[in-house]
């Protein structure tokens, strides 16, 4: 296996609807109906959808809420963020 640092933040990039929802101030059904209709990107765990911190923001425009994001997502959120300014 490789050691790979940024491994960490590709693991807590991903989140379950009910994850981004509270994250986002959202309920886990307006995450789930956006995955659906193809709004917002997301995969399919048997019945858990999950999406990715980029793809949240990007579906939210950037909109978060600091204090509510785990010391553990935000090194990914961070890169996230960084990522959209850089495509800009």
């Amino acid at each position: 296996m490789h050691k790979n640092e940024d491994s960490h933040d590709c693991l807590t990039a991903v989140l379950t609807a009910q994850e981004a929802a509270t994250l986002w101030g959202l309920s886990r059904n307006a995450v789930s109906d956006a995955c659906r209709r193809g709004a917002l990107r997301g995969r399919k765990s048997e019945k858990t959808w999950l999406v990715t911190v980029l793809d949240m923001l990007v579906y939210q425009r950037g909109r978060y809420w600091p204090g509510l994001i785990p010391d553990e997502i935000q090194p990914a959120l961070d890169k996230a963020i960084s990522f959209m300014k850089d495509a800009e």
